[in-house]
């Protein structure tokens, strides 16, 4: 059977399956290599520039005997005939002696299936020289300590461990030098509600909203002030109401008839400008930080000294 083995041998040492415009091509840069020894294999497809090509998953060992040690990506270039071309190489290694099958690779090429024909690669044993004999395996040598050579070898290591050691003692220095500070965060400031609702109409004021135009952006503001006020102040939930579910609410509330009336007004004429696309004269325009001005400096609850400290 052996004779079969070598007539196998001289086959060639690629093999070439086609499909139409494409195909696929296998190659070994070697046929016979020694036990340990690599063989490059070279796998190609060349397909037209349209099609679709699924290379077939490279396994860690082709069989049993063949191992994989490397896997090259894939390149791409410009093949005859107007082709496209993909190639990739594998490194293959055997530590087993004997003749071993490279088995087929799986392409799909736009949809069609194309095989690679198998491939036979020979492991041969290192050749030993029986003539000389067996030798005793040699004594480890020793080698005499020599500092400078131990200096030179690990120069880096030392120089990083001198200057850790260094680090350290300088940061023992600088704690026991420096008294330890207890740093406590300022409490945050709050100022009253009061001060808070004005600033905020002070701030609306200097922005200039309505005389830029922005009459509905002005009185929604303003109006946003005064609800948040009469929120805090009243405990109604003043944001999320009409302005008749408000004024429901606080005729209950210990705001006067008056400064309700004074507040409707507000709240009509701001509703006007917002949902009606009404124009205000400047002077309702003004009118309106006024009296929201005016409206919270006579219902603001009186400070306590807590809130002037």
């Amino acid at each position: 059977m052996r004779w079969l083995v070598h007539i196998a041998f001289l086959l060639p040492l690629f093999a070439t399956a086609q499909s139409g415009n494409s195909f696929v091509d296998v190659r070994l840069d070697t046929s016979v290599v020694r036990i340990g020894e690599r063989a490059r294999l070279l796998l190609e497809v060349a397909y037209p520039a349209n099609a679709s090509v699924i290379w077939p998953a490279i396994p860690d060992t082709l069989n049993k005997h063949i191992e994989v040690v490397a896997v090259s990506g894939v390149d791409t270039a410009d093949g005859q005939r107007g082709l496209m071309r993909q190639v990739r190489t594998l490194e293959l290694t055997s530590f087993d002696t004997g003749f071993w099958a490279l088995p087929p690779f799986h392409f799909i090429v736009n949809g069609s299936p194309l095989d690679t024909r198998a491939l036979l690669l020979e492991v041969r044993t290192v050749e030993v020289d029986t003539a000389q004999g067996l030798r005793a395996i040699k004594d480890i040598h020793v080698l005499p300590f020599s500092l400078s050579h131990l200096l030179r070898e690990h120069v880096l290591g030392i120089l990083g461990g001198v200057a850790v050691l260094v680090a350290l003692v300088a940061l023992v220095l600088f704690l026991r030098r420096k008294p330890s500070v207890t740093m406590h965060a300022a409490p945050a400031v709050v100022l009253p509600l009061k001060d808070r609702t004005l600033a905020a109409l002070r701030t609306l004021e200097n922005e200039r909203v309505w005389q830029q135009g922005d009459h509905k952006g002005y009185h929604s503001r303003l109006t946003d002030v005064l609800r948040g006020y009469i929120e805090e102040r009243y405990r109604v939930p003043a944001l999320e109401s009409t302005t008749d579910e408000l004024l429901k609410e606080l005729r209950v509330s210990a705001l006067s008839t008056d400064h309700r009336g004074q507040l409707e007004n507000m709240l009509r004429l701001a509703d006007m400008v917002k949902f009606a696309k009404a124009l205000p004269a400047p002077q309702e325009n003004e009118q309106m930080m006024v009296g929201a001005v005016r409206f919270v400096e006579e219902t603001a609850p009186a400070s306590t000294p807590q809130d002037n400290a």
